[in-house]
């Protein structure tokens, strides 16, 4: 069981951030894997999300091998193009920002740890999701004083520091997978919140270019 404060810092966290209408921010990731000697390899990439709900959101993750990738929810379609190898696809929305992400997710593979954290229903999927947690105290992430919890599902191990003050956004995430052969981990370290971003309709507006291969990855959006 979540211990009170765990729960109200959470709470007020997941409360703030599904409430707000538009914002933007910045995230570098890393990611470990599994090699067939059963060494643990971080792959790591950089993130640049805005976010206009309920359905328009773009992405472009730059990962540490050079490769690039632009996401686009234009609140009908979705565009996913990749500038490395100049090839993209789209197909039909499937519903608001949360139904859109769940989809890629299970489509492309797209990480769904940073999806968690930013959905509506981000209260009520941690408070099934995690069994227990405890206050580990206030801490500085990059010049920001913080609250960090420690958190324990049934599979994972979730580490999350919230910032205090007027705007409780996360900073920092660790997620280690117990069940999974030397417990590998996903961090997020995140910058650059802004709440009242200048977006408009052609933040969201997507056209490959010219010579861009049109790639057919994307199955039938149910």
């Amino acid at each position: 069981m979540l211990a009170k404060d765990v729960s109200n810092i959470l709470t007020r966290m997941t409360d703030f951030i599904s409430a707000a209408p538009a914002f933007t921010f910045a995230s570098d990731t890393g990611n470990e894997i599994g090699t067939t000697n059963g060494q643990l390899i971080e792959l790591g990439s950089h993130f640049t999300v805005a976010i206009q709900r309920p359905s328009k959101a773009i992405g472009r993750i730059d990962s540490r091998n050079g490769d690039s990738s632009t996401t686009v929810l234009d609140g009908e379609a979705i565009w996913v193009y990749s500038t490395k190898d100049n090839i993209y696809d789209t197909t039909r929305q499937p519903g608001d920002i949360d139904a859109s992400l769940d989809f890629l997710a299970k489509q492309l593979g797209v990480p769904r740890q940073l999806r968690d954290f930013f959905s509506k229903d981000l209260t009520a999927s941690l408070g099934s999701a995690m069994k227990s947690g405890y206050y580990g105290g206030e801490s500085m992430i990059s010049g920001v004083l913080c609250d960090h919890l420690a958190l324990r599902g049934e599979k994972e191990d979730v580490q999350v520091w919230i910032a205090q003050g007027d705007e409780p956004v996360p900073r920092r995430i660790i997620i280690a997978y117990r069940q999974i052969e030397g417990q590998p981990r996903f961090w997020a370290q995140f910058t650059e919140w802004e709440f009242s971003p200048e977006l408009s309709d052609t933040t969201f507006t997507f056209s490959p270019p010219e010579d861009a291969t049109r790639v057919h990855f994307f199955a039938d959006v149910p």
